[in-house]
């Protein structure tokens, strides 16, 4: 029988992170969640810890905030190693998801040949639909999409239609290149025990992680995969409001995870790095950067001591 883990990293977010798990923990397509504490600066550990030994809620309490991916990646390691995990689920705090959407995207991914990850459709609480997906660009048409302007003038180059989309396993799933951080299922079987330690890139803090996984996973031959007749709900930046309220703070975050994807995923040389430099602005607030696209996040960093209780990595 497959096993299905959800993970929730929390960061100052106990009582929304709470929220999810009461609302999940009872679900049968479940066998286990995952929260991961991120080195909270506030009681939120204090809260999460009483979790532990109530049926299949695990609290991870991690050393030092890494960022979203770090976190996710000891949740990750955690849920894998230490509870055989056949799929995890990476889940923001701030979703609401209910249990056939989980079963439905699990069997987008066993329908689809290749499929390593797969989501459904966003929506806002107030049942507004929301980006879904994203095509991976070129350097030069991903500088478009970041300007507040570029991006509405050249709308329909920068992200294919959904009627364009390929199909996936049936006809309600298409292929995508990417999808939400929000919430989004993993099949650990397809990957080697040495790519499920690595799924997440440990040098970004936050942003941009999306785009990271989509490229990481082509350049493996994997799909991802779009479930387009279920949906969950996202109260977007409710989470990363909570974590980093200043603006600068925030744009400072994304300048410097876009950046690093563009010459580690884009391949830019100096000339073409300093380029995109120029292009996106050196400092908070400058440019032609928005964050647009960019899905909450929350931050962690490795050193559970789940983890090392159970033979984790």
């Amino acid at each position: 029988m497959d096993k299905i883990s959800m993970i929730i990293l929390n960061y100052n977010d106990s009582y929304t992170t709470l929220s999810l798990v009461d609302e999940v923990r009872d679900y049968e397509c479940l066998d286990s969640v995952v929260v991961v504490d991120n080195h909270s600066s506030d009681d939120s550990w204090k809260r999460l810890q009483t979790l532990n030994g109530s049926g299949k809620v695990h609290a991870l309490r991690l050393e030092q905030n890494g960022g979203y991916g770090m976190g996710n990646q000891e949740g990750i390691n955690y849920a894998v190693s230490c509870l055989e995990a056949d799929y995890v689920i990476i889940a923001n705090p701030d979703i609401h998801v209910p249990p056939r959407c989980i079963r439905r995207v699990k069997d987008a991914l066993d329908k689809t040949q290749g499929a390593v990850a797969a989501s459904a459709r966003v929506k806002d609480p107030m049942g507004g639909e929301l980006f879904s997906y994203w095509t991976l660009l070129p350097l030069w048409k991903d500088l478009l999409d970041t300007g507040l302007v570029t991006r509405r003038l050249f709308k329909a180059m920068l992200n294919t239609p959904s009627y364009r989309l390929a199909y996936a396993g049936d006809e309600d799933c298409r292929l995508v290149d990417a999808v939400p951080g929000s919430f989004f299922m993993l099949k650990t079987g397809i990957l080697t025990p040495g790519e499920i330690k690595e799924v997440f890139d440990k040098h970004i803090f936050l942003y941009y992680e999306e785009k990271v996984l989509g490229q990481k996973f082509r350049k493996m031959g994997l799909k991802t995969v779009l479930v387009t007749d279920e949906s969950y709900v996202h109260a977007h930046s409710v989470s990363i409001d909570k974590s980093f309220k200043r603006i600068v703070d925030k744009q400072r975050l994304l300048h410097r995870s876009k950046l690093y994807y563009y010459k580690e995923y884009l391949g830019t040389g100096p000339a073409r790095h300093g380029g995109g430099k120029g292009c996106i602005g050196t400092r908070p607030g400058r440019g032609v950067v928005s964050d647009r696209g960019v899905q909450d996040a929350v931050v962690g960093r490795r050193g559970a001591s789940g983890i090392e209780m159970c033979g984790g990595a």
